[in-house]
């Protein structure tokens, strides 16, 4: 029972320290879906306005192709890092009469369907030789991992595992771990996994026998077993990115 509370308690108090803190680690994301048979007039309204009114400051835009899973077809917009500072004047900016205006007009009219805005924060407790260089890698496996509610907690000790089977075996890994925290269903995580092309999903024998060596012989069962009680749903993305409609 105790440890039950304490997976109530704990992601409550994780998620507090989220919304109070002012570390710039906050990304606004919106997924876009052209109109069907609008694909060219989606993208140039997408380019035109991404050097008009994304070029600078706050208001600069990674942009990425979804190539495979359900939203393959779809296009993904990712701002950040920001502080919640940062996403005031992320909205003003964006939200202002000249700029709304905009894209309303070379944009709007191709849009099918579109997700969001969500707010993720990254965790860097979770992730691992997190590429801080700033430059995008031309690839991002996106592995979304959804846990039971109340669950957060175990999920938390779990990652956070994970990152220490790394660090202790000196793993070459390299990932990031993201937590929604606005704007869509909670209870959700991201990893990111940079990639230069579809080689790199060549398994490199994986986390599971870094996990036994640290932890020991039959940890990665006992992990396992853990985590399909604490995990109900796993999904998984390739995003590719696109240059010419990004400025950072």
């Amino acid at each position: 029972m105790m440890k039950r509370i304490l997976g109530i308690i704990i992601p409550l108090m994780i998620c507090a320290t989220l919304f109070a803190q002012e570390n710039a680690n906050i990304y606004r994301v919106v997924y876009l879906k052209p109109k069907a048979g609008q694909k060219e007039q989606f993208l140039a309204g997408l380019k035109e306005h991404t050097k008009k009114h994304h070029s600078k400051g706050v208001s600069k835009v990674r942009t990425h192709e979804v190539v495979s899973g359900d939203k393959a077809g779809w296009y993904v917009r990712s701002s950040g890092p920001f502080t919640w500072a940062d996403v005031d004047k992320y909205e003003a900016d964006h939200n202002s009469k000249a700029h709304a205006a905009h894209g309303a007009k070379v944009l709007g009219p191709y849009i099918g369907d579109r997700v969001g805005p969500m707010y993720w924060a990254r965790r860097d407790d979770m992730s691992y030789n997190r590429d801080t260089s700033g430059k995008p890698s031309k690839m991002v496996r996106v592995n979304f991992t959804h846990v039971n509610p109340l669950m957060d907690g175990e999920y938390l000790e779990l990652r956070k595992q994970i990152k220490e089977a790394h660090d202790k075996t000196d793993s070459d890994a390299s990932f990031s771990v993201f937590q929604l925290v606005h704007g869509g269903k909670m209870h959700t995580y991201a990893q990111g996994y940079p990639m230069n092309s579809w080689g790199d999903m060549t398994p490199s024998g994986g986390v599971g026998p870094a996990f036994n060596k640290v932890f020991g012989e039959r940890a990665w069962g006992q992990f396992m077993s853990r985590a399909q009680k604490i995990i109900y749903r796993r999904n998984d993305e390739m995003w590719l990115y696109l240059k010419e409609y990004s400025t950072r």
